[in-house]
């Protein structure tokens, strides 16, 4: 998958952005205008965005490490129950974007 397709289905599945139907590849922001999504599959600021928003994920903390230099892992905790969701990448950005997207489809919370 293409960073961007990415950036659209976090910004859509993790921030509770709508997809502009007009416009592929654009999102309606808090304001109503069609806008690229952010990069946060490739913005560590973006990314670190994403992994704020835990809570909505029904998770309850984060942590993103560097494993070697050529592998990161990000892992959400999901305390109640369900144990921790461990992502490997090769990038920061992109282990937090795939464990928040993952989290997001295992746990069954509509953000939108």
């Amino acid at each position: 998958m293409k960073p961007q397709e990415r950036d659209i289905w976090v910004a859509t599945a993790v921030m509770g952005y709508k997809a502009d139907r007009i416009r592929p590849g654009m999102i309606i922001n808090s304001k109503g205008y069609s806008t690229s999504p952010a990069m946060y599959s490739t913005d560590i600021g973006a990314a670190w965005e994403v992994s704020q928003k835990y809570p909505i994920m029904k998770l309850t903390r984060t942590k993103i490490f560097e494993i070697s230099l050529a592998e990161y892992i990000c892992t959400f905790w999901n305390d109640a129950d369900s144990g921790p969701i461990e992502v490997p990448a090769t990038t920061a950005q992109e282990a937090v974007c795939l464990a928040a997207l993952i989290a997001v489809l295992t746990q069954g919370e509509d953000t939108t």
